[in-house]
């Protein structure tokens, strides 16, 4: 019977040191983002943790998601070379809507975390 006790603590260590080893692992992924228009969003350039949103119109929606908690900046465009003149409002789903804050008249940072749905932006721009 000593012999089955023993086998059967053995097994049992191994499979817990195999989720260890596997959770380890799932949290060391690079970082990933995804930007998706929604709205009247011509195009999204990522790079690293800023977004450059082109948005003729002047009034947008666009949906994030990450793999890990970050810090965006987003820098909102009418075409290339033509920021914003000024933002008038900016709207976020969910938590990362108390993080936001506003930067400067084309430019707004928020902080995103994983979540199961993405995060919805709307962004109006004062001259639309």
């Amino acid at each position: 019977m000593k012999k089955q006790t023993r086998f059967a603590a053995t097994k049992v260590t191994g499979i817990f040191l195999l989720s260890v080893n596997l959770f380890t692992v799932g949290c060391s992924e690079p970082f990933a983002i995804s930007a998706e228009p929604v709205k009247d969003v011509d195009q999204i350039d990522i790079n690293d943790r800023v977004l450059n949103v082109y948005c003729p119109r002047g009034i947008c929606q666009f949906e994030l998601s990450t793999n890990q908690e970050t810090d965006l900046v987003v820098n909102m465009f009418y075409g290339e070379e033509q920021p914003f003149t000024k933002i008038e409002g900016v709207s976020v789903t969910g938590a990362a809507g108390s993080s936001l804050s506003v930067e400067s008249q084309s430019q707004f940072k928020m902080l995103i975390q994983p979540q199961k749905t993405p995060v919805r932006v709307q962004v109006i721009d004062y001259y639309r």
